[in-house]
C-alpha cells in the first residue's frame, strides 16, 4: 500500500499496489482510534442527557474538538473537513453494501 493525495477534496487515499487475496486485510484501526459516544470523554454527560445515535456522537464530535490537542482523538479530528454532506437515512442494502465487515454493521439500527 502506498498513501496518495486525493485529487478530491484535499483528502488522503491508499492505493494497493500490488494484488489482493480474498479476504486478505489491507488495514486495521483499532477501536480507541475511532470516535464513539463510549471512548468520548463527554460520554458520562452524553449517556446522563439520555443522547444517543447521531446527536450523541455529534455531541461527542463537538466536545473532542473543542479540546483540541488534549483529546486523544486530535491526530485523527485534525483529519477531519469543517464541514461533509453525511447520508442520515440510507435503505438497507446501502448499510448493507457500505458497512458489511465493519462494527457498525454489527449494531442493531433505530
Amino acid at each position: 500500500m502506498e498513501f496518495v493525495n486525493s485529487l478530491e477534496g484535499g483528502g488522503i487515499s491508499v492505493k494497493v499496489v500490488r494484488d489482493l487475496k480474498e479476504d486478505e486485510a489491507v488495514a486495521a484501526i483499532p477501536k480507541a482510534a475511532c470516535l464513539t459516544i463510549k471512548n468520548s470523554q463527554a460520554c458520562e454527560l452524553i449517556e446522563s442527557m439520555d443522547l444517543g445515535g447521531i446527536l450523541g456522537l455529534s455531541v461527542a464530535l463537538m466536545y473532542e474538538k473543542g479540546l483540541g490537542e488534549s483529546s486523544p482523538l486530535a491526530g485523527y479530528l485534525q483529519l477531519l473537513t469543517e464541514s461533509e454532506c453525511v447520508h442520515l437515512l440510507w435503505k438497507l442494502d446501502e448499510v448493507d453494501r457500505f458497512l458489511q465487515d465493519t462494527e457498525l454493521h454489527k449494531v442493531k439500527l433505530l
